[in-house]
């Protein structure tokens, strides 16, 4: 049985515009399932990446989006120097 936070991202996911295929490839399932590892398994969080990201760059692939979700957690943290 799925939990309501795999649905939120399967929906997420879905909403690649420009849709060729019905279902997202198993490239971008694969990119979902390390986005949601990396973040615990929280797909609210991942969802809410993911949507931010499309708001900025429109019109990309649902894979480019979650190669660059995982481009910033995977990006160091810099430090400020006071």
């Amino acid at each position: 049985m799925q939990s309501t936070k795999d649905c939120d991202l399967k929906a997420c996911l879905l909403t690649q515009p420009k849709r060729t295929h019905p279902l997202p490839s198993k490239a971008t399932q694969e990119l979902a399932s390390e986005l949601l590892s990396m973040l615990n398994d929280d797909s609210a969080k991942a969802t809410a990446m993911i949507r931010q990201i499309m708001y900025y760059s429109p019109n990309k692939s649902i894979e480019w989006y979650c190669e660059q979700a995982l481009v910033q957690l995977n990006r160091p943290l810099k430090s400020v120097a006071i």
